[in-house]
């Protein structure tokens, strides 16, 4: 993911939808610009979007797609959903709650509680990624945030560490290593691919495949 492309696309989705009108609702689509969305648990959705603003769906809802672009997506207890994503704000995948395809933010973190499950490729630019007793099918990804693995969570695809293409936009805070957390009763399947200095603490009794990168301290 490329943090100039991302935010050129976020510009488009804002004209596109400035254009429009500030709210508006369908019954299975809800659009707004400046505000937040909220899906009301129990109920189905196809769209749930925003420009300035939260999206959060309610308890038992779902959705085809969750985004905002400065906003949080919140997926509360047992919510079904597609695709998530934002720009500038964190994803907090609730216990219980399952995401099809991937889950992703420029600039936040992820979480994603016990039992959830994501069946694409969680990432994130500069924010955290925590799973506490969760499973992603595909990757972790990210340029410079932590990773912490616990309460047995499992990922299936692996762990890549991206190393930015243009080092000279990065202030001093991006020249920390990220921290990457293994629990003891955690499983990360595939390549552990670090592509720049990383911290990996892995806990005795995890299970992890083959680490990758040269500048790797445990």
């Amino acid at each position: 993911m490329k943090v100039v492309a991302c935010i050129s696309v976020a510009a488009l989705v804002f004209l596109a939808w400035e254009a429009g009108p500030a709210s508006a609702s369908d019954g299975r689509n809800i659009f707004n610009v400046n505000g937040g969305v909220r899906a009301s648990a129990g109920e189905t959705y196809d769209t749930l979007s925003t420009v300035n603003g939260d999206v959060r769906v309610g308890r038992g809802a779902s959705a085809e797609v969750a985004k905002s672009v400065n906003g949080e997506i919140i997926l509360e207890e047992d919510v079904k959903v597609g695709r998530v994503s934002t720009v500038n704000g964190s994803v907090r995948i609730e216990d219980g709650a399952a995401v099809d395809h991937e889950a992703s933010t420029v600039n936040g973190g992820v979480h994603v509680g016990k039992r959830a499950r994501v069946g694409g490729d969680v990432s994130s630019v500069s924010g955290e990624i925590e799973l506490e007793g969760a499973e992603v099918t595909g990757k972790l990804l990210t340029y410079n945030g932590d990773i912490d693995l616990s309460d047995g969570s499992r990922v299936l695809g692996g762990i890549h560490v991206k190393k930015p293409k243009d080092d000279s936009d990065w202030g001093s805070k991006h020249n920390n290593p990220p921290e990457v957390h293994i629990c003891s009763t955690c499983v990360v399947e595939g390549e552990l691919r670090f592509d720049r200095p990383v911290e990996l603490r892995v806990d005795p009794g995890a299970k992890i495949g083959q680490v990758i990168g040269d500048v790797v301290r445990r």
